[in-house]
């Protein structure tokens, strides 16, 4: 039997900046999601993490926490476009080019949002982000079935967390995608069939293009 490969210990007093809006339909649905589902796993695993949530989601909270050079991950959930991730109501947390390196620097970034890969993704990598996950068109959902894209694109936190490589993540996620996909096709539902393979493939990381960053990046 084949001992399972073993993941590098996390060092100590590593933080994980949780930026997340909650302010309409779509970013109260995911908000909700993820307080249950990925941040008492990233506790869990060992991380620190610091909240800016709600009203806190804005660019000055945002941009002193992220900074710090024990920050390792920064996730949420907030609109975009193609150069720029909001928060609470649409203030302008990260824009191209208008942000400090050491918010990027050394760091793993992943955003539920929609478009945001394009353009800010690479930028982010281009600042010394590490890897970057998110997707290059807009993100759908489907109401009635909405867990379950929560469920996929969480996944990358929660592989993240347990110190897999941006490859693993990705091929993880990649297959959960796919598992659900497939079943929503057996059973009739062709438009979370069909939404959930738009958001697989859209989904915008390193085994996608280098311009995201390392295929063996992972946190520690």
């Amino acid at each position: 039997m084949i001992d399972p490969p073993q993941r590098r210990k996390i060092t100590m007093n590593a933080v994980v900046v949780a930026i997340d809006s909650n302010h309409d339909f779509a970013t109260i649905a995911a908000f909700n999601y993820r307080q249950l589902n990925v941040y008492p796993y990233i506790d869990e695993k060992g991380f620190i993490l610091e909240r800016c949530q709600g009203q806190l989601a804005c660019r000055i909270y945002v941009a002193s926490a992220a900074s710090r050079s024990n920050v390792v991950y920064l996730t949420g959930v907030g609109h975009g476009s193609y150069d720029t991730f909001t928060g609470h109501y649409y203030n302008a947390i990260f824009t191209v080019g208008n942000y400090s390196p050491e918010e990027s620097q050394g760091k793993i970034i992943h955003f539920l949002s929609c478009q945001i890969a394009a353009r800010l993704g690479v930028d982010f990598v281009n600042r010394g982000c590490l890897a970057f996950f998110g997707y290059d068109i807009d993100f759908i959902f489907i109401s009635t079935t909405a867990d379950i894209f929560f469920k996929c694109d969480s996944e990358i936190d929660r592989a993240f967390a347990e110190g897999l490589t941006a490859e693993e993540v990705y091929q993880r996620v990649y297959t959960l995608y796919t598992q659900y996909a497939e079943e929503s096709f057996l059973q009739g539902d062709l438009n979370t069939f069909k939404y959930l393979e738009t958001d697989r493939d859209h989904l915008c990381a390193p085994s996608v293009d280098p311009r995201w960053g390392d295929c063996q990046a992972r946190l520690e």
